[in-house]
């Protein structure tokens, strides 16, 4: 079985997030897509929603989508949430499972500043999905070796081992910023790209006002 998962603050979690992912479970045939809120994300300003209530909102968007569940692990976890732990951890709980971890191309490009991040393909493949206005171009020369070792664009190759490959999706590429969504809430501008249903929860609880 292969188990994908996304992680990210989803602060809120919005159409950007929806559509690519959405893709991406088509593209390899993907049988479970986890999104997975971070707890206290290590590399970024913290969120402006509580765990709670951005977890509320994944629950939201998954009851939408049956290809997708909401994965509570990193919110459980009284720690920051490097994924170096997490990956290990979730492959003991799913020996026999192909794990994906789904990041950006944002985050590929700075993987060398994650916590043991040559560890990362040890328990799963890397899936990366390109992002507007980043290059896939890496600076550092251990990332550009780590990527030039570990690529492939084989999306066979995923389904024969359990971990050890970089590959980029053909996801497509949908310009919508948290950050600018956030001020447009606080605006009370109409017509946000958001599911409806995560809308209506961000009005209810009065959130990014």
């Amino acid at each position: 079985m292969i188990r994908a998962f996304f992680g990210g603050t989803f602060d809120p979690i919005h159409n950007g997030h929806i559509e690519t992912v959405s893709a991406l479970v088509d593209e390899l045939d993907i049988s479970t897509l986890s999104l997975m809120p971070s707890s206290v994300p290590p590399h970024r300003p913290q969120p402006c929603a509580s765990a709670r209530q951005r977890l509320e909102m994944v629950k939201l968007t998954c009851q939408q989508h049956p290809a997708f569940t909401a994965e509570d692990w990193e919110l459980k976890q009284d720690r920051l949430s490097y994924t170096a732990h997490t990956l290990s951890e979730f492959k003991e709980r799913f020996p026999n499972d192909i794990l994906l971890f789904v990041m950006g191309m944002d985050s590929l490009m700075s993987l060398h500043k994650w916590h043991k991040w040559k560890q990362l393909t040890d328990h799963a493949h890397l899936v990366v999905m390109p992002r507007g206005g980043v290059e896939f171009n890496p600076q550092d020369e251990e990332l550009k070796s780590f990527i030039s070792t570990h690529l492939t664009k084989n999306k066979e190759a995923l389904t024969k081992h359990s971990s050890g490959y970089v590959y980029i999706a053909q996801t497509p590429m949908v310009d919508v910023s948290a950050t600018e969504l956030r001020e447009q809430l606080q605006q009370r501008k109409p017509n946000l790209p958001l599911p409806s249903a995560v809308y209506d929860y961000i009005r209810q609880h009065q959130l990014y006002l």
